[in-house]
C-alpha cells in the first residue's frame, strides 16, 4: 500500500513540475502566448490557476503545437503567375489541389505551385479527352498536325505544345498520326496573335 501511495505522489509531483505559465510554454514551444490562449478558451487545452497566472502543461502545449510547413520548392510560383505560363484556368487548378492530384505549397502570399506538375496534369487531361474521343467521328474539318500548322501559318512545335497544355483538342489517328480541327488552330493562333487569317474552307 505504501508503495502504492509514493508511486502516485511520484506521478503527481511529476505532473505539478510540468505547469509552467502561459507566456513560458509558448516561448518553449515557440509559438504566440494568443495561440495557447486560444487553445485554453476553445477546451483543446486545460489549464489551472495559478499565482494570478494560468499555468499550463509544457507536455501538452508542445503536443498541440501544428508540425512546420514543408519547405517550398524553388521552381514553385503563385497560382496566377502558374496561370500564365500555362494558359490552365484558376478553377482547374484550385480543383487538383483539392482533389490531392497537385502538390501545393503555403508561400509568403498565398498557396504556390509547380509549374510542371500543373502541366503534367494539363497533359494528361488532354490525353483522357483525346481517349474519349477515339471512338466519336473525325470532325468534318479535322486535318493531320502538320497540315493544320501549315495552313494557319504556325509553327507545328507550337501546336503539340498547345496539345500538351490542353488547349487543343486532338483525335487519335488511324495509322496516319494525330488530327485536330482547323477551326481550333485558327481561334487559338488567333488568340494569340499568330499565324495568318483564313477562309473557312482553308484558303488564305
Amino acid at each position: 500500500m505504501g508503495g502504492m501511495a509514493d508511486g502516485g505522489q511520484t506521478a503527481g509531483q511529476d505532473a505539478l513540475s510540468d505547469l509552467v505559465t502561459v507566456r513560458e510554454a509558448a516561448q518553449a514551444a515557440g509559438v504566440m502566448p494568443s495561440m495557447v490562449h486560444s487553445w485554453i478558451k476553445r477546451g483543446r487545452l486545460a489549464a489551472q490557476p495559478g499565482a494570478g497566472v494560468r499555468l499550463v502543461s509544457q507536455a501538452a502545449v508542445q503536443a498541440l503545437v501544428p508540425p512546420p510547413d514543408p519547405p517550398v520548392p524553388a521552381d514553385a510560383v503563385a497560382i496566377y503567375e502558374a496561370m500564365r505560363l500555362t494558359d490552365v484556368t484558376r478553377r482547374h487548378i484550385e480543383t487538383w489541389v483539392t482533389q490531392g492530384r497537385l502538390p501545393s505549397w503555403r508561400g509568403r502570399y498565398g498557396m504556390v505551385v509547380r509549374v510542371a506538375d500543373v502541366q503534367n496534369l494539363a497533359q494528361q487531361r488532354a490525353m483522357a479527352a483525346a481517349a474519349g474521343r477515339g471512338s466519336m467521328p473525325l470532325p468534318a474539318d479535322a486535318r493531320l498536325i502538320r497540315e493544320a500548322a501549315r495552313l494557319a501559318g504556325v509553327d507545328t512545335g507550337r501546336l503539340y505544345s498547345w496539345i500538351k497544355r490542353g488547349l487543343l483538342p486532338v483525335w487519335p489517328g488511324t495509322g496516319t498520326g494525330q488530327r485536330v480541327r482547323q477551326a481550333d488552330v485558327l481561334a487559338l493562333s488567333f488568340s494569340q496573335g499568330q499565324g495568318l487569317p483564313l477562309q473557312p474552307g482553308g484558303a488564305p
